[in-house]
């Protein structure tokens, strides 16, 4: 019984790991933090609109995965289980499942939309850059046109940005690392 109980929870897992990959989930999710990721920057005090686009989140996330459990047959209670047990950590990466916990963690839902922001940011400089061949002088070292507190603000923000695009990068590399040894475990798991 132990192994049929085991399996249902893999099945479980799989079928909710799936659809959190799958467009259904991501598009919506995706376009709710471009759409509102603006507002958000790295201060450490929190403004009255993170609390109402958070609510909103927690709305959407709470929707999308009440359908999706609904449309399975899967309760809440198997949902639980399954994701509280060790399945889980072995077949779903922390990246797929931040978009789930970050409606549960305001902490972690406003570094992800920190973060977003910052991605939207780099990404709108370098269609600027690919548009015109170069950065406005704005954007680079050396314009003398700002005054020294406005030189100061954008060294800072170039900074940001920098460290910004390191941490992304880590991330994605982590992200590479993680998914190769999930696919690794699978084969060595399928061959035993």
């Amino acid at each position: 019984m132990a192994a049929e109980e085991e399996d249902d929870v893999e099945w479980v897992v799989d079928t909710i790991a799936g659809f959190l990959r799958g467009p259904a989930w991501s598009i919506p999710i995706l376009e709710f933090m471009e759409h509102n990721c603006e507002v958000f920057d790295d201060e450490e005090e929190s403004k009255l609109s993170y609390t109402e686009i958070y609510q909103e989140y927690q709305a959407l996330v709470e929707r999308l995965l009440e359908d999706y459990l609904k449309e399975v047959g899967i309760n809440e209670e198997k949902f639980q289980e399954a994701f509280s047990s060790p399945l889980a950590k072995t077949h779903t990466s922390q990246a797929i499942l931040q978009t789930v916990l970050a409606a549960e963690d305001f902490r972690l839902f406003k570094k992800m939309m920190v973060q977003k922001n910052i991605e939207m940011q780099l990404q709108a400089i370098r269609i600027i850059k690919e548009r015109n061949g170069v950065l406005p002088e704005c954007l680079t070292e050396g314009s003398d046109v700002f005054s020294e507190i406005e030189e100061e603000e954008m060294k800072i923000l170039r900074e940001v940005l920098r460290k910004s695009k390191e941490e992304y990068e880590i991330e994605q590399e982590r992200k590479k690392t993680e998914e190769v040894s999930i696919l690794s475990l699978r084969v060595s798991y399928g061959e035993n």
